[in-house]
This record gives structure tokens, sequence and C-alpha cells, in this order.
């Protein structure tokens, strides 16, 4: 049960959620009311879906998880997970920064109208998020994990709700996987069931937010 419980930690580490967040909306069939689809991820080049892959991986995953590594090797966190709450505040910033970036790039760097407003909010949104953890883990130890779930799942409902026609399953399915992350890291002690609700709704939240009233 560890070995699982660990298993879906890394496999469902925050730093992947943006990224599997596209994937769902990419690759799996939606369609929003009228003849314009300018909101409809799906339908997107697939060229445009492979770099905006490529561009997330990057800043969502890759340049943080390298930043992470340095800071590892240079003693600035005990561990890759960073399960020190005093260790948090460098790695968060950094990821925080990341995050801004990404979301600027995809606001000013790609032409008005080519990209539905939720693939750069999503990052926009996860800046902000981000930013109240920094302040949340002065006092608390919050789950980034369930954060990361949260975050899907927050995504994933502001989205649909612009979108006529969507798979109800996806939602079912981010439901589950919220349940399993957040079970997994009640099952490894790293943290209570009240770090783990405060992560989730927070990342929910904020994400449905952002995009809800800045977005659409």
């Amino acid at each position: 049960m560890k070995f699982l419980s660990n298993l879906i930690s890394w496999i469902f580490l925050p730093l992947f959620m943006p990224v599997y967040a596209l994937l769902l909306t990419m690759y799996i069939p939606s369609l929003e009311e009228g003849s314009f689809q300018n909101r409809t991820i799906y339908l997107l080049d697939p060229r445009l879906k492979l770099a905006l892959l490529g561009i997330f991986f990057l800043f969502s995953f890759l340049a943080p998880a390298i930043s992470l590594v340095i800071l590892k090797r240079n003693n600035k966190i005990s561990n890759l997970e960073i399960d020190n709450r005093s260790e948090r505040f460098i790695p968060i910033l950094i990821t925080a920064i990341y995050s801004a970036v990404l979301a600027w790039f995809l606001m000013v760097k790609t032409p008005a109208g080519i990209l539905p407003p939720a693939i750069f909010l999503l990052p926009a949104g996860g800046t902000i998020a981000i930013l109240f953890v920094l302040l949340i883990t002065r006092f608390d130890k919050i789950s980034l994990h369930a954060l990361g779930v949260g975050m899907l799942m927050g995504f994933l409902i502001a989205y649909f709700q612009t979108q006529a026609q969507f798979q109800l399953g996806i939602l079912c399915l981010a439901t589950i996987v919220s349940g399993v992350v957040m079970s997994a890291r009640l099952y490894l002690g790293k943290h209570n069931l009240r770090q783990c609700l405060m992560g989730y709704f927070l990342g929910m939240l904020v994400i449905y937010l952002t995009i809800k009233f800045l977005g659409y």
C-alpha cells in the first residue's frame, strides 16, 4: 500500500497538473454552442496543440523540476517533495515565477484570438494560487498535491461551463483522482485532512474564479 501511495504521488505531482488539464481538453471532444468555437480547446490545430503541450511541459514541470534538483544538490531543501515547511518558500516562489512567465508569454506573445482564454488563464490562476500558498506556508503546511488536483478540477468545471457538449465522465474521473491522491497523501502521513482539504479547495476556487470572471 505504501508503494502504491508513493506511485500515485509521483504520477500526480502538482507540476504535472497543467499538462494533464490540457491533455484532457485537447484530445477528448467538446463543443461550445454556436458556430465560432473560439473557446473550444479540442478544435485547435494539432500542431498548435503539440506546441502548447511542449511549452506547458517546459514551464510547468521541467524548469521547476530542474530548479528543485539544483536546490537539493545545494542542500537548500532536504528532499524533492519539500516535506519540510520551513524549506518551501524558495521552491514555491520559483514555481510561481515560472507560472507567471508562462501566463505572460501566452497572453502577450501569441496573436490575439488564437488561443481560447482558458489556456492562458490556467497558468495565470496557477500563479495566484501559488502566491496564496506562499502566504499560508508561513503558518501551516498546505498539501501541494491536493492543490494540484484542486486546480485540475476547478479548470475542468470552469472550462466545461463554456461547452454545450462535453464528456461528463472527465469530471467524474477528476473527482475520483482527487480522492485517490488525497487519500495517498493521508496514508503516507504527509498531511492531515485539514491540510488536504485546504489545498484542494484553494486550488479549485482560485482557478475556477480566474477563468470564470477573467476569461468569460
